[in-house]
């Protein structure tokens, strides 16, 4: 027995690791691609419930009826909006499910996938659900509101409930139509828009390629023009004439409903808004006619927002995307050049730096402070559920500290003259209000608490006031001033626009701020003893976020301006203002209250919706989330070239909420059937998942004589039902544990003696088994990403699972697994990779390791080395070659090359085969493998092809007939 067990056991191995499908690998948590990724946290649990009104289902969490209400109400004037514009009616009540806050939205899983700050709210064509926050000044919510709402018209009249009438519609006719439809451009938008124009950088409304947040500018323009042009009818008929053309070919719909081309419908449109905007050019100018440009060195380029000047006015700090992700950079304010990245690298204490018009949409004050004595600079920043105040000490270039509070959204850091404390907006209870953080003791104190949305807070210089903008009519924003001791308040400014982003003069006496009461962002100042307004930049664009550099010479202004589609940093000098206005009126009175009694700012006329709804309870109802919709699905079909026919089709299912899905998988091999089916609950921070699956294939042999793999027709089977438990510690870390009960069924191949011929024959036996299991797996995942796979960070996953010998005695099989992966960036665009994969597997019928060829220890056939011991390691240098191989036919993009070492080896340890990695005599490889080459990957329709040359090497000689190539289609390690 002892004899002959290993050769049998070894042959039923490699036939197990020949045939063993994707599933069942998973099963025994014996996969080389193991599952990595970051962790979507359900960080509170939403008790849902539906309030049905007229038009909407709405599904709230919210225990405060007057918020109900008022969301009622604004998404039912909406509709009343929105149905007379397009002249229709929506037959079935729109799902409408609103979040208290951005980061409980962020938290939806009716997107799967991550959430980005920058992300306002979505509409989804499946079941015609709109999805928004509702932590919003009232005139920009009710805005938000009809955007989605404009969405869900796109869905009934143009897809007519088919969602593959959708594709090819460029994103400029359903943003911007959104954007028409609610009016919800600002003034920071349009200087997107201004900007192209006066650059003459419009294109064509049949050019390809218009996406991201200019094609929101760029649509809402063009249905402007229609309506100026042919009024609401003609924009009425282009909607119903896109709807009818096929594929959504804007020229066709231009020519049916205006009877134009579509070169003359470009001509016009642009014709049309240089006479709006090239007069203002003419009249005003760039940003670079008020100040001088800070600059990069040569062939650098990036966004560069929200300057900071520091005390002692030789530096000034800003927020820059010059190595793509958001950085804090020094700048030599004499020279203005960069000196130092305070913030370079890979970082996990956060997730990324948060920067108005870059992570998140525009909003009031700056982005980044200087402490008073200069040694530390504040930056709120996104971090597991919601943001966190990062302060950075800029004398050791490093974090010094990162500090969770009770509040969400916070934005505009100031910190106090003495340093002791930085004030900021934030939203805590439903309202955005100013806050003070006491830096020693945690200490929160809210400041305003007045139901209105304030922002972008400043401490006077001697610490006596602080200065923040009000927005009590929900659309404009005026400046406050605060007396600290006494509470006493005044409002500084009024008007139909809005002034925000105010910083002090270095006597305190004035107060620089950005104003659009002359149509763009600029940068004025207000005298506080006289109420004189002086005007600093006149930018057709826009100058915006102010700081007062302190020199010798005096006060100078840094000031953020937008130019050809970049945010720069200007500096200017403060001696002669471009405009001087007196006071219009004398200042107000203050009203004086106690400061623990705040009073609203002065009164100003809140947004009303134009209908306003009064709730029934008897159209409130519980959600259950029990009913299970069909989501997504596909099928596909092939033959192989031997004959075999090929079957798949996958039905996703969920529920209106996203937080419980199945998802069914059905596929076929010739005769035989198979079955994966998920069922996961997302609706808890501890996730929860049943799979039952039945997977059979054709039973693959060896051909010894011949050493080749052959196919037969008899099967191989498992089929099993595993419970699955996720809890993640952290946005990073989690833990997975997983039982099940497991059955098999192998045909596989035994060598026996013929009595007759007495030559060795091959039959087939059956084994049956089954087992019950457990598995458990720590997985940590940091890895930063550029469009072209990881490049910074690290990923890892232990895992270990166990299945008892129920037939036998002790264990049947037991595999501990380790997997280890390190990204090192050299380079913006170039970095080293190393993988590092070791694996034990023990028990009476151990599941075995394959590996080799691919992605794996490249130069070796595919799966050549097997065992129940196995490790492999990669070292890969990842650089760009080529970003863009233009060719009569095709572009070719993102051509990236690699340079790389493997080493590894496998062997039985329990049917006592050896193993000696080196041979220390002849300074070799004696059982271990290895080899070294390079390789190509070139991304082409969203797809990575990969060729590899690889020779192999015992560390000494190369082995072998040369390089091996190899080909496939996928992402590397």
């Amino acid at each position: 027995m002892g004899v002959h067990r290993p050769g049998r056991l070894l042959r039923f191995l490699i036939t197990l690791l020949v045939v063993l499908p994707p599933s069942a690998a998973r099963v025994a948590a014996q996969s080389l691609y193991p599952s990595f990724g970051k962790n979507k946290i359900q960080y509170r649990e939403f008790d849902w419930r539906i309030y049905h009104s007229p038009h909407f289902d709405v599904y709230h969490y919210t225990t405060d009826p007057a918020q109900l209400e008022k969301i009622v109400s604004f998404a039912e004037s909406a509709y009343d909006r929105l149905s007379r514009g397009f002249d229709f009616q929506i037959q079935k009540p729109t799902p409408l499910v609103f979040y208290e806050t951005h980061s409980a939205f962020e938290q939806n899983n009716i997107i799967v996938n991550f959430i980005p700050e920058g992300v306002g709210a979505f509409a989804s064509p499946v079941r015609n659900r709109m999805v928004l926050p509702v932590d919003l000044p009232d005139g920009e919510l009710f805005a938000l509101i009809q955007h989605e709402l404009t969405h869900i018209f796109q869905y009934e009249i143009l897809f007519q409930g088919q969602l593959s009438r959708g594709l090819g519609v460029p994103q400029w006719v359903m943003e911007g139509m959104a954007s028409y439809m609610a009016k919800d451009e600002g003034t920071s938008d349009r200087m997107f828009l201004r900007d192209a124009v006066v650059n003459d950088r419009v294109p064509s409304i049949v050019q390809r390629g218009v996406t991201g947040f200019f094609a929101y500018r760029f649509g809402h323009a063009a249905f402007d023009f229609m309506e100026h042009r042919w009024g609401k009818e003609g924009f009425r008929d282009f909607v119903y004439e896109f709807r009818n053309t096929l594929g959504g070919r804007v020229e066709k719909a231009v020519e049916r409903a205006f009877r134009i081309s579509a070169e003359d419908f470009d001509a016009e449109f642009r014709r049309w808004l240089r006479q709006q905007y090239l007069p203002q050019l003419v009249a005003t100018g760039e940003p670079s006619d008020f100040g001088r440009r800070f600059r990069y060195e040569e062939g650098q380029r990036g966004q560069t927002l929200s300057p900071a000047a520091s005390p002692s006015g030789d530096l000034v700090a800003a927020l820059s995307t010059v190595r793509d992700d958001v950085d804090v950079i020094l700048f030599d304010a004499r020279k203005r050049l960069p000196v130092g990245n305070l913030t370079r690298g890979f970082s996990s204490d956060y997730q990324y730096l948060v920067s108005q018009f870059v992570t998140s949409g525009a909003r009031m004050g700056r982005d980044l402070a200087f402490s008073p004595d200069g040694n530390r600079l504040a930056v709120f920043a996104k971090r597991e559920r919601g943001r966190s105040l990062v302060l950075v000490d800029v004398l050791a270039r490093k974090l010094d500290r990162v500090i969770d509070m009770e509040v969400e959204q916070q934005h505009g850091p100031a910190f106090s003259p003495d340093g002791r404390r930085v004030a900021f907006s934030g939203n805590r209870g439903g309202s955005f209000d100013i806050f003070t953080l006491d830096l020693a003791t945690g200490e929160l104190a809210n400041l305003t608490d007045d139901g209105t949305y304030d922002g972008a807070p400043v401490f006077s210089p001697d610490g006596k006031t602080l200065v923040w903008s009000g927005m009590p009519d929900g659309e404009h924003a005026h400046l406050y001033r605060l007396d600290l001791a006494s509470g006493e308040r005044v409002q500084l400014t009024s008007g139909e626009w809005s002034d925000k982003d105010a910083v002090f003069g270095s006597d305190g006496q004035r107060l620089y701020f950005t104003s659009d009461r002359s149509g763009a962002d600029n940068i004025w100042s207000l005298d506080l003893a006289t109420g004189e307004l002086a005007k600093h930049t006149n930018a057709v664009t826009g100058c915006f976020m102010p700081t007062i550099l302190r020199t010798p010479e005096g006060d100078r202004l840094v000031y953020t301006g937008f130019w050809r589609g970049q945010f720069e940093l200007y500096l200017a000098d403060l001696d002669e203002p471009l405009r001087v206005e007196p006071a219009a009126e004398p200042a107000a009175e203050p009203e004086t209250e106690p400061a623990a009694e705040p009073v609203a700012p002065a009164a100003t006329a809140a947004f009303e919706p134009d209908i306003r709804v009064t709730l029934d309870d008897a159209n409130l109802t519980p959600y259950r989330g029990m009913k299970l919709f069909l989501e997504d699905g596909g099928a596909s079909v092939g033959v192989t070239d031997d004959q075999t026919f090929l079957g798949y089709t996958y039905l996703s299912f969920s529920d209106y909420l996203g937080d419980r899905r199945l998802i069914a998988a059905f596929s076929s091999i010739e005769s035989f059937s198979n079955f994966d089916i998920v069922y996961t609950n997302l609706s808890r921070r501890l996730n929860w998942s049943l799979r039952a699956f039945d997977d059979r294939t054709f039973y693959l042999g060896i051909d010894e004589s011949r050493g080749i793999r052959q196919r037969g027709r008899a099967a191989y089977s498992v089929t099993g039902l595993v419970g699955s438990l996720e809890y993640p510690f952290d946005f990073y870390r989690r833990l997975e544990l997983g039982v099940g009960y497991i059955f098999r069924e192998y045909d596989f191949q035994r060598l026996i003696f013929d009595p007759q011929t007495q030559l060795p024959v091959y039959t087939i036996e059956t084994y049956k088994d089954d087992f019950p299991m457990v598995q458990a797996a720590l997985v940590g995942d940091t890895a930063v990403f550029a469009p072209w796979g990881p490049i910074a960070g690290r990923r890892y996953r232990l895992s270990a699972s166990y299945a008892p010998d129920l037939d036998g005695h002790g264990t049947l099989s037991a595999n501990y697994d380790l997997d280890w992966r390190q990204y090192v960036q050299l380079t913006e665009r170039s970095n080293l990779s190393l993988r590092l994969f070791a694996g034990v597997a023990n028990g009476n019928l151990p599941t075995p390791y394959y590996f080799g060829g691919l992605n794996t220890l490249r130069g070796l056939d595919f799966r050549e080395l097997a065992g129940d011991r196995a490790f492999f390691a990669n070292f890969e240098l990842r650089f760009p070659l080529v970003d863009v191989l233009a060719t009569p036919i095709l572009g070719i993009r993102g051509v990236r090359g690699r340079i790389f070492l493997d080493v590894g080896g496998a062997w039985w340890d329990y049917a006592g085969q050896g193993f000696r990695f080196w041979n220390s005599d002849e300074r070799r490889l004696a059982d271990g493998v290895s080899s070294y080459g390079w390789g190509l990957t070139v991304q082409f329709g969203g797809l990575d092809l990969n060729w590899d040359f690889a020779q192999r090497w015992d560390f000494k000689d190369s082995i072998g007939g040369g390089f091996r190539t190899s080909f496939w289609i996928g992402t590397s390690f």
